[in-house]
């Protein structure tokens, strides 16, 4: 006796139970960050620079200005980041400040707006099980993306980056490949797939996999071509509207490789008018429509290539060689998965290779009208499963659409359970089910049970380095004269949310000439890094002295500054004042 029917809508049967498992979760993520809310600190320095670029819009920022100009002023930095995102916060802010003060409108606002996409992503892979198999799969989906350690991570209150729109935006896109209507889903798919690669240029590797694979169906049945027409054309609208939307300069703007910029609009036309033409043309002839999307794909390439070759090695490519030995090499997101730390990415891909395995042993469980569906689900698993291995910051997306596949395997098992008469078999059964709702957690246990454990010194050097540059410990350089401070990296974005004064460099690439001239000093003798502090004019070092980016200076570059600095000496130019918050350590430029 089933508990569902096989509604393969599953939209009435699926909202309720899906927001009441929301609300719960909702709940305890609230009470689990009230901290990180309370203090608006967010969860890295994204969040915290973003909160920065929310102020400075509402405060009245340009709409076309993302410039953020407490960054190696007095010229700022340039932001590589869309106020598309910013929208949905300064939408809540504004609401809320008149009722509860702006403090609190930012807390309620970076608390819902992440969670809100949390629950979307559950709904949407809950239809997608649906769609492939049964209602409770649906049901089991959504639940499953509720606790999924790769999804949390990017929906936590005030994590109010870009990455969790990236996943709302991915799951949708996947999800439209299995409406009923598919006019509808051709148009909304090329809209959500424009908005991801407005969000973020990291949406390109799935986006071509998504117009690769309606090429294909497109190349194979040429039936199939009025999505694929309306996909190209929603894609290239809605582009078009976005750039210019949030550009004034409009095709004069300036490239970028990071970005869409106007190069990449190019290419987008470029290919659109090739492959909308071909399918209003409707080739009989198999070759002649393989040939026009090769076509469409080399204008593309050619285009970006021609008006912006120094995207050719991608969108770091042209980054000043030593910002990218310092800094970019260390950051392991953008990293494969072989420089991982080990234990973080088995955790993590723990779900993605659940997936895999579960396209294995369910491919004969799955209704022959379903086959279509599910064949769907395992080309974009797999692809996304792939690219995570290349970049892994892209596991949070492969997590999510693995999650319908782990979903329908349960499933599955849970009917063999009810079936099975062996008490062997029942037992088997029910450890494989709460291992495939939980196997990050299950693997990570497995992996730290026989991995060495941190040294008890390393563990309060952790601890301590974390409390110095917490918010409530960096809140008392507010005692300091409004200054210019140079401090780590990571420290940068947090100091700009919580006191008045600027900073040479945070973790943002397109403050190329800051990140270097902030490196230059660390690493140079005491001499020359006099030449960079005095060329922007800088006031105050900050540093929390266990921070790993000084590590890196000390190990490094032995007789660069901050290697002298770390043994208890400096030059004359530096007066060392009283240590703040929790171990925050300050010296004055002189002069």
């Amino acid at each position: 006796m089933k508990l569902f029917n096989r509604d393969r809508t599953g939209s009435h049967q699926l909202f309720q139970p899906v927001l009441i498992l929301w609300l719960c979760i909702s709940f305890a993520l609230i009470y689990s960050s009230w901290t990180t809310i309370t203090s608006r600190s967010g969860w890295d320095p994204d969040d915290q620079l973003r909160l920065m670029q929310l102020r400075d819009f509402l405060n009245g920022q340009s709409w076309f200005d993302n410039t953020q100009y407490r960054l190696n002023p007095p010229d700022g930095a340039p932001m590589h980041w869309s106020r598309l995102i910013e929208l949905p916060l300064a939408l809540v802010v504004v609401i809320m400040t008149p009722l509860f003060g702006q403090a609190q409108a930012e807390m309620i606002a970076g608390a819902f707006i992440p969670l809100l996409g949390l629950g979307l992503v559950a709904y949407i892979l809950g239809r997608i099980a649906t769609a492939i198999h049964s209602i409770e799969a649906g049901i089991v989906a959504a639940g499953l993306a509720l606790i999924a350690p790769a999804l949390m991570m990017q929906f936590q209150p005030m994590r109010i980056d870009h990455h969790g729109w990236q996943i709302v935006l991915a799951s949708a896109s996947l999800w439209s490949l299995f409406w009923t209507n598919q006019k509808r889903a051709g148009i909304f798919l090329g809209i959500f797939l424009a908005t991801w690669m407005h969000i973020s240029l990291e949406g390109a590797p799935l986006t071509a996999a998504f117009f690769v694979f309606l090429g294909w169906r497109w190349i194979v049945d040429r039936n199939h071509g009025d999505q694929l027409f309306r996909s190209i054309a929603a894609f290239a609208i809605a582009s078009c509207v976005l750039f210019f939307g949030t550009q004034a300069s409009g095709i004069y703007a300036s490239i970028y490789c990071d970005t869409v910029s106007p190069p990449h609009i190019v290419a987008i036309l470029a290919a659109a008018a090739i492959m909308t033409l071909a399918i209003k043309i409707q080739p009989v002839d198999r070759k002649v429509r393989i040939i026009a999307t090769a076509a469409a794909g080399g204008a593309a390439g050619g285009m970006l290539l021609y008006f912006a070759p120094q995207c050719a090695s991608g969108a770091f490519g042209n980054l000043d060689p030593l910002v990218r030995e310092y800094w970019y090499v260390n950051i392991n997101e953008g990293l494969p998965v072989w420089r991982q730390h080990g234990p973080t990415a088995l955790s993590l891909l723990a779900g993605p290779i659940c997936a895999i395995a579960a396209l294995y042993f369910s491919r004969k469980k799955i209704d022959i009208a379903q086959r279509g569906n599910w064949h769907i689900a395992a080309f974009f698993a797999l692809y996304a499963v792939a690219l995570s291995m290349l970049v892994f910051r892209t596991v949070a997306v492969a997590s999510a659409f693995a999650l319908p596949l782990v979903a329908i395997w349960i499933v599955i098992f849970f009917g063999q359970y009810r079936q099975a008469n062996s008490a062997v078999q029942r037992i088997g059964l029910v450890a494989a089910m709460l291992f495939l709702i939980i196997p990050g957690a299950v693997v990570n246990s497995v992996v730290k049970s026989i991995t060495p454990k941190e040294s008890i010194a390393q563990t309060k050097a952790d601890k301590a380095t974390t409390k110095c540059e917490g918010i409530a410990s960096l809140n008392k350089l507010n005692a300091l004269p409004k200054g210019n401070i140079l401090a780590p990296f990571d420290m940068g974005a947090a100091i700009l949310m919580t006191t008045p004064h600027s900073v040479l460099a945070t973790s943002h690439h397109r403050n190329e000439t800051g990140m270097r001239d902030h490196i230059a000093i660390f690493r140079s003798p005491a001499g020359e890094a006099w030449t960079y502090l005095n060329k922007h004019r800088i006031n105050y070092i900050v540093v929390c002295p266990n921070e790993a980016e000084m590590s890196f200076y000390e190990e490094r570059d032995p007789k660069g500054l901050w290697a002298i600095l770390a043994k208890g000496n400096w030059p004359g130019y530096l007066e060392r004042l009283p240590d703040m918050g929790s171990g925050i350590q300050i010296w004055r430029v002189r002069g």
